[in-house]
C-alpha cells in the first residue's frame, strides 16, 4: 500500500453513542404500561418538538420503572462520562429531567436542540418498522455552504446521520446537536423515553 504523504488528525468530532440494552424486554414492558398509564391520566400531554404526537411532562424520577429504567442503562452513562473524561471527583452528573413521547401513524417531531444540558437521549421502547429515523444534522454551518461531488459517504464528507430505531436502543448524543424524527409510517405506535443530563457542583 502506498505511503500517505498526509496526517489525516479528526479536530471537533461530534460523538453519538449508540447501544443496545440486554435483555430490555422486562424493562421495556414495565415502561411502556408506566407511560400508558400517564397518557391516560394526561392525553393532551405537553408541546414542545412533537407534530401530531403526544408528549408527557416531565416524568417523576424517583418512580420504581424510571430508577430500575436508570440502573439498567448505567452502564452505558458511565462509559459516556469516561469519553468525554468529565470530572466526577469534584462535580457530579445529574438526570435534569425525562419524559416520554408516543408517535401514532404520521406523527414526528421537528428539528431541536436541547438547551441548558450537556448530553441528550432517545431510548426505544418501542419502535416498530418504519416508525421514523432520528436524523442528526451537521452542527457546523460553514460546512453546508459547499460540498462536493462525492464518490461515497464516509466520516469526512458525510451530512445528515440518521439511525434507525429498534427495541432496546439507547442514542445519547451532545444536546447541541440538531436532529429530527421522520414521519411514523408504521400502523403501530413509536414509544421512546428521553431524558438529559447535565454536571453539577457536589452538594
Amino acid at each position: 500500500m502506498k505511503d500517505r504523504k498526509c496526517e489525516v488528525v479528526a479536530r471537533f468530532p461530534t460523538p453519538i453513542w449508540i447501544g443496545v440494552v440486554e435483555n430490555s424486554g422486562d424493562v421495556n414492558n414495565s415502561l411502556l404500561s408506566y407511560i400508558k398509564n400517564i397518557k391516560e391520566k394526561d392525553p393532551k400531554g405537553v408541546h414542545r418538538s412533537n407534530v401530531l404526537g403526544w408528549h408527557s411532562s416531565d416524568l417523576d424520577l424517583q418512580n420504581d420503572n424510571i430508577k430500575n429504567f436508570f440502573s439498567k442503562i448505567s452502564p452505558m452513562i458511565k462509559e459516556v462520562t469516561e469519553d468525554m473524561s468529565w470530572d466526577l471527583k469534584n462535580f457530579q452528573l445529574k438526570v435534569t429531567n425525562c419524559w416520554a413521547i408516543i408517535n401514532k401513524k404520521f406523527a414526528s417531531n421537528a428539528g431541536h436542540i436541547h438547551a441548558n444540558s450537556l448530553i441528550s437521549s432517545a431510548y426505544y421502547v418501542s419502535a416498530p418498522k418504519e416508525c421514523g429515523h432520528i436524523v442528526f444534522d451537521d452542527p457546523r454551518p460553514g460546512a453546508t455552504i459547499k460540498k462536493g461531488p462525492y464518490k461515497n459517504l464516509n466520516n469526512w464528507n458525510q451530512g445528515n446521520f440518521l439511525i434507525e430505531p429498534k427495541n432496546g436502543l439507547l442514542v445519547m448524543f451532545p444536546s447541541f446537536l440538531t436532529h429530527h424524527v421522520q414521519p411514523n409510517m408504521s400502523e403501530e405506535e413509536r414509544v421512546i423515553v428521553s431524558f438529559n443530563l447535565d454536571i453539577v457542583g457536589k452538594q
